[in-house]
């Protein structure tokens, strides 16, 4: 066992009230103890600290002491928290935005200090899609509250370079939300792939946030397409979800199949005209509710069918297709 975590990168993170540190690969580390198993990934180098989600508010000075100890320990030359990327814009994956931010900055020493502090922001740069932007600002309640991303971006894919890696933003379009970020560390071949995986239950598809199921699997077969294998499929690029244990690019297709079956199974029914209490009393998924269902807190197997059936059209084809995808926005039929 090393000395910040499990040495099973694929073993369940501990939920005990505190934020525990693990080596992923190269120079990414994870951060977990977050309520509901959310996931932090921290990458630390010569150039500073990029974080991807910052969990929850309530954790954030924990999470934050965490990060800084890390790069303390394993960072270069600069020390400091300088990118932060959310994922999507749900508060378990932005509510430490304000404070992990704050500690930060985008101001290097030297020479030109004094000109980047009167036209850079003080704290770090927090990325994110466009449309998580919108939703934060124009939100009315106070949990949003001091978490607006900083650089709202609209790109497919971003291809950038930090601490001497290879990074590749990728936006799946309606995934969960049509704010949902993928990013792949090249170097080491690690994927953070937010909510679009998620091995504590079936997947959160945010239909006011413009989900659609056919988008999530969309989203799921793109990150397939990241990760390589290791050997006879198994190891390889290490996949982070937004909730839970590890995975690779084997466990990820297994995913993907079954959310595929539910999807189709749900397609049929409602071509057959079916409503959607008819749909829910057929038990769409009662396969797979043993191991990824549940009837009790904020997302349960109601829900998820409920968002599968309001994102697909009334007459559409059964079997999904990366061809003949379609996508129903905030649970309109067409």
């Amino acid at each position: 066992m090393n000395l910040y975590g499990l040495s099973n990168p694929y073993a369940p993170p501990r939920e005990d009230g505190e934020i525990h540190i693990s080596h992923v690969r190269g120079q990414i580390w994870l951060m977990t103890g977050e309520p509901g198993q959310s996931n932090v990934l921290v990458q630390v180098g010569e150039q500073g600290v990029l974080v991807v989600d910052t969990g929850i508010r309530a954790m954030a000075p924990k999470l934050l002491a965490q990060i800084q100890r890390l790069a303390q320990e394993h960072g270069g030359e600069h020390k400091e928290i300088r990118k932060i990327v959310n994922t999507n814009g749900r508060l378990d994956h932005i509510g430490g935005n304000e404070t992990i931010a704050k500690a930060g900055s985008q101001i290097i020493s030297g020479e030109e200090r004094a000109q980047q502090q009167a036209f850079v922001s003080p704290g770090a740069e927090v990325i994110a899609h466009e449309n998580v932007l919108r939703r934060v600002t124009a939100s009315k309640t106070p949990e949003f509250r001091g978490l607006e991303p900083t650089d709202a971006e609209t790109f497919e894919v971003d291809n950038t370079r930090f601490n001497g890696e290879a990074v590749q933003i990728h936006h799946p379009h309606d995934a969960n939300t049509d704010g949902q970020l993928v990013v792949l560390f090249r170097g080491s071949d690690v994927i953070a792939a937010g909510d679009v995986v998620d091995m504590t239950g079936y997947p959160i598809i945010d239909v006011k946030a413009g989900g659609t199921i056919d988008g999530e699997l969309v989203a799921l077969n793109k990150v397939i397409e990241m990760a390589a294998p290791g050997p006879q499929a198994e190891g390889g690029t290490l996949i982070v979800p937004g909730h839970g244990r590890m995975l690779d690019q084997a466990d990820l297709a297994l995913y993907r199949n079954m959310l595929t079956i539910i999807r189709n199974t749900v397609q049929y029914y409602k071509n057959e005209g079916k409503t959607l209490q008819q749909v829910l009393d057929l038990k769409p998924s009662a396969g797979y509710d043993q191991r990824w269902g549940g009837t009790s807190g904020s997302w349960t197997t109601r829900d998820f069918v409920t968002a599968v059936y309001e994102t697909l059209p009334a007459k559409g084809p059964v079997f999904f297709s990366m061809k003949t995808v379609t996508s129903v926005p905030s649970g309109k039929q067409f």
